[in-house]
């Protein structure tokens, strides 16, 4: 050995908890080490808030002259190695964790290819996860890195390198480990990608392996759960886009899917002792043999030899037909999942959204489409250089795009682009956006996916410092009449903590919900939603002695009770007459709904301003559960007098005899009474119809609604 100070090689071990593990990571190195007769090396064993047998065992190491122990309370993987190459004392250095195992050609393999390109990261060939709670190994082929741009799309999903490396140890100082806070993780996957925005190749070390050990409650799975990544330069937006689009990798082979068969026949015949002494051993043959031909001999040769120092690993044929495959060793460079996010990142006008809605599934002429676009109008006067994206996890239909195409946002299709993948795949290209987009203001309407993400990753939130604001909407009351569902209980519970504002069309809902929820008063705010009217239009009057019209125009759904209309039709004489439009729910109602009644059903609508509503003399609304809707308001604004269910905040909007006829919703004597007295009297027709105009011009004003919304955005 010579002297400290022409040490060549330095190998940093950082550890934790890793206990006994670390004296079988010190054995591997020592063993590997040992085909380098002539280097200088040192060892230095980093050990952040290490428990007690982690100590005993570095106290044990400490006693041979190569290693170095230090100790430390970072708290943090990243921050611990940074500290360690620090220290190091070789101009080359190589990092593995404290409970891992490198094969005997580690060292000479690799820095024989770090001798080929110096200014570069050198990785081992194979990547074989074990552990005592695992059938056998599972194992991954790295590649070598290729083109920024290729790299780039694939990583934007993938991180197709694990830490093990040897590189020159400046080149690790120049590129430290970030320490990652607040929801926040994968030190290492982030580490890789600023390696290669810095066109810093990553190499493979030929016939090389790394061992890398899962532990239960410890693993990477288990230490980043509810963690993202964070920015990285590589996944600019702008830069994203300004690539070439790559040709899709083609997915997984028939190789694999035969092996998955087999796979599946070797499992059911591990449930039955007796099936399992007949078919077992057959399918584990088959296995072996078609395992064998994808795995190199130098492999299977490291495999055998690392028996020595942990017992648990041997390639007997039964281990070998129970190996699991990496789906990036048949497809090193699958960049299928890349290639959606770098879809989504074309669909963002600039390299950043300032406010973001998360929309639940939009037909393109519902309330929710209503809301959204009425923010998204008060937002461009208050804020005209704002980016304003919508996003929903279902996809956009043509009525939905059409009805946004003139407001200038970025309609992002992460529905359409993600429909067949599960939340998992979702949840990575969704915070790959929601980071490189920078996304200031996060406004999220009815949607259990997106409650169900950010009550996962509300230290992200707080972190990035990302407003969320939430609109909620009343309860709503199934076929099970005692019933209740909200998304005030208990997905805003869930979220509570990471709110900014609540946003309401009316007073009810937030009664509601603080009926069973002590949420802070403070953090709700009513924003009745903004209605024009027309001028041009005048009231509807009902004459004496002509048959009365009546319009009903919504959802044919249980929420907007039907049933109701159709009762009320039958007691109505026949000097009424009633038209209803809407598209029929066929998972409720079938196409024939309203055949045996004596309502005139007139297909679906886009819109009031689709139906010719000077025909009509009175508007019949049933619905059971609802805020302000928006139908009423421009009804209302048609100058159509209206006859209503008393529910929700309809009340904050029409006053009972003042400005419109209120009705318990299932009193269908009183729905007919009150159509009866509109005709019989025709000038409070017209009063209400007057007073509603009014109510139109003030509290549902476009002023008043931007002055509120310029104090809560």
């Amino acid at each position: 050995m010579k002297n400290i100070e022409e040490t060549k090689l330095s190998i940093v071990v950082t550890a934790h908890n890793e206990g006994l593990y670390l004296y079988k990571t010190i054995l591997s190195i020592e063993k590997s080490i040992e085909l380098l007769p002539e280097i200088s090396y040192e060892i230095i064993i980093s050990l952040d808030n290490p428990d007690d047998e982690t100590i005993r065992v570095a106290k044990f190491l400490s006693k041979k002259k190569q290693i170095k122990i230090f100790e430390s309370s970072f708290g943090n993987p990243a921050d611990n190695r940074n500290f360690a190459i620090s220290k190091a004392k070789g101009s080359i250095c190589a990092l593995i964790d404290g409970d891992d195992l490198v094969s005997k050609n580690w060292f000479k393999n690799g820095l024989a290819k770090l001798k080929e390109n110096e200014n570069s990261i050198i990785r081992p060939q194979i990547h074989a996860m074990f552990g005592t709670r695992m059938n056998s190994l599972s194992i991954w082929q790295m590649r070598n890195s290729t083109e920024k741009n290729i790299d780039s799309i694939q990583m934007s999903y993938w991180n197709p390198w694990t830490l093990t490396l040897i590189a020159k140890t400046e080149l690790l100082k120049d590129t430290p480990f970030k320490p990652q806070k607040g929801g926040f993780g994968f030190e290492d996957y982030l580490f890789n990608c600023d390696i290669i925005s810095k066109n810093i190749p990553i190499l493979i070390a030929p016939e090389t392996t790394f061992f890398y050990r899962q532990r239960p409650n410890v693993s990477v799975s288990t230490q980043h759960k509810n963690t993202i990544l964070d920015y990285s330069d590589l996944f600019d937006i702008e830069y994203i886009k300004s690539i070439e689009m790559p040709i899709p990798q083609k997915k997984t082979s028939s190789r694999i899917n035969i092996k998955k068969y087999y796979r599946a026949l070797y499992d059911i015949a591990k449930k039955s002792e007796n099936i399992r002494r007949a078919m077992s051993p057959v399918a584990s043959r088959i296995l072996s043999k078609k395992n064998m031909k994808k795995l190199p001999t130098f492999f299977i040769e490291d495999w055998r030899e690392i028996n020595a120092i942990e017992n648990q690993l041997y390639p007997t044929k039964e281990k070998i037909s129970q190996v699991e495959f990496h789906p990036l060793t048949f497809n090193p460079l699958d960049n299928e999942y890349g290639i959606v996010y770098k879809k989504l990142c074309e669909q963002i006008s600039g390299n950043n959204i300032d406010y973001l809605f998360l929309a639940p599934a939009m037909s393109g002429r519902g309330g929710t489409e209503k809301l959204i676009s009425n923010y998204i109008r008060a937002l461009k006067e208050i804020h005209p250089k704002w980016n304003i994206g919508i996003l929903s996890t279902q996809p956009f239909n043509k009525p939905t795009i059409d009805f946004f195409s003139n407001l200038g946002v970025d309609l992002i299709d992460f529905g359409r682009l993600t429909k067949k993948m599960g939340d998992y795949e979702k949840n990575i290209i969704w915070s790959r956006l929601l980071i490189q987009a920078k996304i200031k203001n996060l406004h999220l309407i009815n949607d259990e996916y997106w409650y169900r993400w950010l009550s996962e990753h509300k230290s992200v939130i707080k972190e990035k410092n990302i407003k969320l604001n939430i609109s909620l909407f009343m309860r709503e009351f199934t076929s099970q009449k005692d019933r209740i569902l909200s998304f005030a209980d208990p997905q805003l519970v869930e979220v509570w903590d990471i709110v900014n504002l609540v946003f309401t069309d009316n007073q009810a809902v937030i009664d509601q919900a603080l009926e069973n929820n002590l949420f802070e008063k403070s953090k709700f705010r009513v924003h009745y939603q903004p209605q024009t009217i027309e001028e041009d239009n005048n009231s509807n009057n009902i004459e004496y002695g002509q048959k009365i019209k009546i319009l009903w125009a919504s959802r044919i759904a249980l929420q907007k009770r039907p049933d109701i209309l159709k009762k009320i039709s039958k007691e109505l004489s026949k000097d009424f007459e009633i038209d209803a439009y809407g598209v029929i729910e066929k998972k409720q109602y079938s196409k024939n709904y309203f055949k045996d009644s004596r309502v005139n059903y007139m297909g679906g609508f886009k819109g009031i301003n689709s139906i010719e509503t000077s025909n009509y003399d009175i508007y019949l609304y049933t619905s059971q559960t609802d805020g302000v809707p928006n139908i009423l308001l421009e009804v209302a604004s048609k100058g159509i007098p209206i006859v209503s269910s008393n529910i929700g905040g309809i009340s904050e909007f029409i006053t009972d005899k003042e400005s419109g006829l209120l009705v318990d919703m299932e009193d269908i004597d009183g729905y007919v009474k009150a159509i009866e007295f509109l005709k019989n009297n025709p000038t409070y027709a017209e009063k209400f119809t007057a007073n509603l105009r009014k109510k139109l011009k003030t509290q549902h004003s476009w002023e008043s609604f931007i002055d509120k919304i310029s104090k809560d955005i």
